[in-house]
């Protein structure tokens, strides 16, 4: 996303947020778009295509509570796990058009697989109708604590004998394995890959020095980067972490342009009338602006954003795009 569209979406969610201040400051409970016998009438269900307890049904459950409260209606959570978000994205796709069936997804299976699976039961670009991109997700490359090499230094030595350099990742096609064939190619540096599944073993994996270096989520790397058990070497936004203040962007170390975020978004089936889309995007943009809800973002490591649905259609388009060039560059498969 550049500079200019990443600037709107603040700008964009930053004049929400007045409205949603008002509301919580003692204005009236519910804005002219959530009146009873205005969309909606009856309970939303929020299909979270992940487990509990991970980071998007965190944030998910985050949003439904404060969600509910704007819109006057139940936002109920249901959790469709299976195929990496396919299972739950696929349902939302093929559900009715009124708006009472939502896909909170993340960048799998709204971008990603896109690249990845040649026979999908759905299509990200086409069967959903967008509503507004919620958050995104820095990553963060990390190291055992007890070797002192750079991210540089790996580079430099993956350059010089290549495929010696490990790194570990929560399995093929993940964001995070994305992430780092990015860096690879654009450092002209080979690594091996090292598939997880799970950031777990992951992070244990390397606090044991059985990696030299690790993608992982921001937040089960931040207490072992604390406590001195892993090293982080860089984040993968184009601006820093708040978890991580003191580690550099890649941009920072030379790598002018390198930016790979997961991210959540919210989607409904196509042929979602615009009205009822434009009336959950103000509920959800407004949620985003309550302390609460900021507050569990932060934890999960997330930069809040809140858009339009024609930005975050061309976000999901540009994200395709990404993953597209990437895939094909280092030939992954799915696993």
């Amino acid at each position: 996303m550049s500079q200019n569209t990443s600037r709107k979406l603040i700008s964009r969610r930053d004049q929400l947020r007045l409205t949603a201040f008002a509301l919580i400051a003692g204005q009236p409970a519910l804005p002219a778009w959530a009146q009873p016998g205005v969309y909606p009438t009856k309970t939303v269900k929020l299909v979270i295509p992940y487990p509990p307890g991970g980071g998007t049904d965190i944030t998910g459950r985050a949003m439904a509570q404060k969600l509910s409260e704007l819109l006057g209606q139940s936002v109920v959570i249901e959790n469709k796990p299976g195929a990496t978000g396919m299972i739950g994205a696929s349902g939302v796709a093929k559900s009715a058009p009124d708006g009472y069936t939502v896909l909170f997804g993340a960048a799998s299976e709204m971008a990603i697989n896109a690249s990845l699976f040649k026979n999908m039961t759905y299509d990200p670009r086409g069967d959903f109708e967008p509503v507004s991109l919620v958050a995104t997700f820095p990553l963060v490359f990390v190291a055992p604590a007890d070797r002192p090499q750079t991210l540089g230094q790996l580079i430099e030595k993956a350059r010089a004998t290549p495929g010696t350099v490990s790194y570990g990742s929560i399995g093929s096609g993940s964001p995070q394995h994305l992430a780092a064939e990015l860096l690879s190619s654009m450092a002209k540096a080979r690594f091996l890959h090292v598939p997880y599944k799970g950031s777990g073993p992951l992070v244990q994996d390397a606090v044991g020095g059985h990696l030299d270096m690790a993608v992982s989520s921001v937040p089960p790397a931040v207490p072992l980067v604390r406590s001195g058990k892993l090293r982080a070497l860089a984040v993968t936004s184009a601006q820093r972490s708040e978890a991580l203040p003191d580690v550099p962007t890649m941009a920072e170390l030379g790598f002018a342009g390198y930016e790979f975020n997961t991210w959540v978004g919210v989607a409904v089936p196509k042929g979602t009338p615009k009205e009822i889309v434009d009336r959950l995007r103000e509920g959800l943009v407004a949620t985003l602006a309550v302390p609460d809800v900021q507050a569990t973002l932060k934890d999960q490591g997330a930069v809040p954003v809140g858009s339009t649905p024609a930005q975050f259609r061309t976000f999901v388009l540009d994200e395709v795009a990404k993953s597209d060039r990437i895939v094909a560059e280092a030939g992954i498969q799915a696993e």
